[in-house]
């Protein structure tokens, strides 16, 4: 029995490998780094996570799971190995991190990945390493840079007009429209230029204060923030509050872009190197 079990657990752990394998980096493709949970059941990624995987595939890069972070030194040697960064969405972030309190509306708080996301944020900022952040994402960019959080954006948040920024059922996205307003903004760029569009949302907590360097390029019609950018244009970080990778899962390739133009900076970046 014991001979038996050895077997199985031989095999299991063949094919978990076999499934991350899948994705380790190859050949010239640019080495797209992915922020995860790192807890994958049976080794297959989370349909969240695949999405990710899916886009940064079809856009021509090879996707690499991040190892979790637990200091600076572990984010710089993690970074070390990728070209780029996508930060993904996920659970509320620790309000600590902002200087606040818990609001009672505070939903689940991971803090090995808040630990992680902070580090592997403010690190690739420093180092310039392009960047592409989503949901999640975009609230850790904006919480690294100084900025703050609504804890609770329907009861935290003031606005005469109404948006759904979550499907109250928690069952699919809701859809909203945003603005883009300056053409040479990096999110006009991914969306085809200025103006309206409708994207998806699954949130509930959004940026308060905009941190330092940052500027909006893209609010709801509530006036939520729906995308940030550096103020520095010579550095590449897109920040959006939606989720272009589901957009791209569901066959809508008008938000390929959002990848496509994170590895075309990292070409852009080598060639400005050499």
């Amino acid at each position: 029995m014991k001979k038996l079990m050895s077997v199985l657990l031989a095999v299991a752990l063949c094919a978990s490998l076999a499934a991350l394998a899948e994705y380790a980096p190859e050949g010239d493709k640019v080495r797209v780094g992915v922020s995860w949970v790192a807890d994958f059941e049976n080794g297959e990624p989370d349909e969240d996570t695949q999405a990710y995987i899916d886009a940064v595939t079809k856009a021509g890069g090879e996707p690499v799971y991040l190892d979790q972070i637990t200091d600076e030194e572990s984010a710089k040697a993690v970074l070390s190995g990728v070209d780029c960064v996508i930060l993904t969405g996920g659970e509320d972030i620790g309000p600590a991190y902002y200087g606040e309190e818990p609001d009672e509306k505070l939903e689940y708080v991971n803090d090995v990945r808040d630990v992680s996301d902070y580090w592997l944020t403010k690190v690739a900022l420093d180092i310039d390493i392009p960047i592409l952040c989503t949901c999640r994402g975009l609230q850790m960019m904006n919480v690294v840079c100084g900025g703050t959080l609504y804890q609770d954006i329907p009861s935290q948040f003031e606005s005469d007009v109404e948006v759904s920024h979550r499907d109250p059922a928690g069952e699919d996205f809701a859809y909203h429209n945003i603005t883009i307003e300056d053409a040479d903004s990096l999110v006009a760029q991914a969306m085809g230029g200025a103006g309206q569009y409708e994207v998806n949302s699954w949130h509930h907590q959004g940026v308060k204060d905009v941190g330092d360097g940052l500027v909006v390029t893209a609010v709801a019609d509530d006036g939520m923030v729906e995308a940030l950018e550096l103020a520095d244009p010579d550095q590449f970080m897109l920040a959006v509050q939606y989720h272009p990778e589901w957009h791209v899962a569901d066959g809508n390739d008008a938000f390929l872009p959002y990848f496509t133009m994170l590895i075309d900076a990292c070409a852009e970046e080598e060639e400005a190197a050499a």
